[in-house]
């Protein structure tokens, strides 16, 4: 099956209409929507939607020329006889590659997909795990259950990324669940006690991680005051 027939297309189509076939039938088959033997078909249709809209996105824009109005079929036959099934056959880190590409051009749900698909080929990397988080903070998300837990990934996988632990002590801070916050903060600042977030200057205080990080400061040198009061009247 052709790449035009997989993603349910006109030979010819533009790079927007590939683009807007493939979200559309991405969001249609995206194998978390399912469960059971229909999980591994909905695996199966996600990836090769992925490899036909890679084998078609870059040919559209050199066949948008306008002057091919004689003979419209050239360029179409040219595309149908490309061969994505004998291109070799792709790894996870192909598939990774793609998700950081996408992500680094700020397309956002596709880096999500991919990074997803990488996940579900290889669930214990840290990094395909960070790009889920990064992809969803990028966008927007409100789904801050699955940015925490991306996050929690990342951090189960790589317990010295500074990075992650501070955006997950952001997290919390927002939630208002401030007991863990201050864990995590603390444990950033003894895995990076020289990060930016931490050296804020006094304009920016109050503002953003800088402010978070003050409140965390302040937490502690509240936790030991109530420790020495404590050992007073013992």
């Amino acid at each position: 099956m052709n790449p035009h027939e997989i993603l349910e297309i006109a030979p010819g189509a533009s790079a927007e209409e590939i683009k807007a076939a493939y979200h559309r039938l991405a969001k249609k088959w995206h194998p978390d929507r399912f469960s059971g033997p229909e999980k591994a078909e909905a695996e199966q249709r996600f990836r090769t939607l992925a490899e036909a809209f890679n084998a078609l996105k870059d040919n559209a824009r050199t066949e948008s020329t306008p002057k091919q109005t004689d003979a419209p079929a050239a360029p179409q036959i040219s595309l149908d006889i490309e061969p994505p099934v004998a291109q070799k056959e792709r790894n996870v880190d192909d598939w990774y590659a793609d998700a950081k590409a996408a992500y680094d051009r700020k397309d956002y749900d596709r880096a999500l997909g991919l990074a997803n698909y990488c996940l579900r080929m290889n669930g214990e990397k840290a990094d395909y795990f960070l790009l889920v988080a990064k992809s969803l903070d990028a966008s927007g998300s409100k789904d801050k259950k699955a940015l925490v837990k991306a996050y929690e990934s990342v951090i189960r996988l790589d317990p010295k990324q500074a990075d992650s632990v501070i955006r997950l002590a952001e997290l919390f801070q927002g939630l208002g669940m401030h007991v863990r916050a201050t864990k995590l903060w603390e444990r950033a600042h003894t895995l990076a006690p020289n990060h930016k977030v931490f050296q804020g200057d006094a304009e920016k205080k109050g503002k953003g991680a800088s402010g978070l990080a003050g409140q965390f400061s302040e937490l502690v040198e509240q936790g030991k005051a109530l420790i020495q009061r404590l050992l007073k009247k013992g």
